[in-house]
């Protein structure tokens, strides 16, 4: 079955109904398309072709679509030709859509670069590779940051009564972005404390470079109160074991970013979001969301 991100009810009240039911706190077993160990080598097997340098050594579908930032290329150009050793790895898995999520920390000439990859796969082959890059010019960035996050555990297995369904985990993910407004909507659960880091760089903490938004206090992670343009299009990657689902969007409509949000218990208690360079497309299109 599947389901607009908008058909009537909001996502905020679907949300409100799937956690009031108690469906939040029971969450559905996961049902799979692709065994979680076949992505686990998928994703090591990627990994070790960016250090190496030889994307020959991918399993790639005659058909494989590769972005960088949002711009489609060839899979050996941008920075899998100067992408050294991963300094830091974490991965989430969607079993339903057969794809998986990491964040990274990779060295590239010396020095960390902040990396994302969504690999999907179609039966053995890898037919999506969407990439995310943040040097040193881009928003917020510090790498240092987010090595000083290694202990996050974002990919260990939640018990059950402390998983989310996935609609409430998409829904939660996609009324963030709308609550970029004086007067938000909806409402999204979060945890308190929560704590958001943008590509490395600690925001839900008062600190001599950052300030977190007039009037809220620490650990807050609501945007509530800022103001921005549409954050479109919006494609969401869910993993209802560990409790995190990633969000895909042109944030602002400007620049390929994607949000990863752990989940526990029903609330958002962490967020890393990676914010590549400036492009007019993410290069993919929005989708509908199965819940089946």
């Amino acid at each position: 079955m599947k389901y607009g991100l908008r058909k009537g009810l909001t996502l905020g009240i679907v949300l409100f109904i799937i956690l009031g039911s108690g469906i939040g706190a029971k969450a559905q077993s996961v049902i799979s398309k692709c065994k979680r160990d076949k992505l686990k080598t998928a994703v090591e097997t990627y990994f070790g072709a960016l250090e190496s340098h030889n994307p020959s050594s991918l399993s790639l579908s005659e058909t494989v679509k590769f972005t960088e930032n949002g711009k489609e290329m060839d899979v050996e150009k941008g920075f899998g030709e100067t992408a050294g050793k991963a300094l830091l790895k974490r991965s989430v898995f969607d079993e339903m859509k057969c794809s998986s999520h990491t964040q990274a920390v990779i060295e590239e000439a010396g020095r960390p670069i902040i990396y994302g990859v969504r690999l999907k796969l179609d039966g053995d082959k890898i037919s999506e590779i969407e990439t995310f890059v943040a040097r040193e010019k881009e928003f917020a960035f510090n790498a240092k940051g987010l090595l000083d996050t290694k202990d996050q555990d974002w990919e260990s297995i939640l018990p059950l009564e402390q998983r989310s369904s996935r609609l409430a985990m998409i829904a939660a993910a996609d009324d963030y972005f709308n609550m970029f407004v004086v007067r938000p909507k909806v409402q999204v659960p979060f945890a308190s404390p929560c704590d958001r880091w943008e590509n490395g760089t600690l925001t839900t903490v008062k600190t001599s470079n950052v300030s977190v938004i007039p009037g809220k206090p620490e650990h807050d992670c609501s945007p509530k109160g800022l103001k921005t343009l549409r954050h479109r299009p919006r494609r969401f990657l869910v993993d209802v074991r560990t409790g995190v689902v990633v969000a895909y969007v042109l944030f602002s409509s400007a620049v390929p970013d994607f949000h990863m949000f752990k989940m526990r218990n029903g609330k958002i208690e962490l967020i890393q979001a990676v914010i590549g360079a400036n492009n007019s497309t993410m290069g993919w299109l929005e989708e509908s969301v199965c819940i089946q």
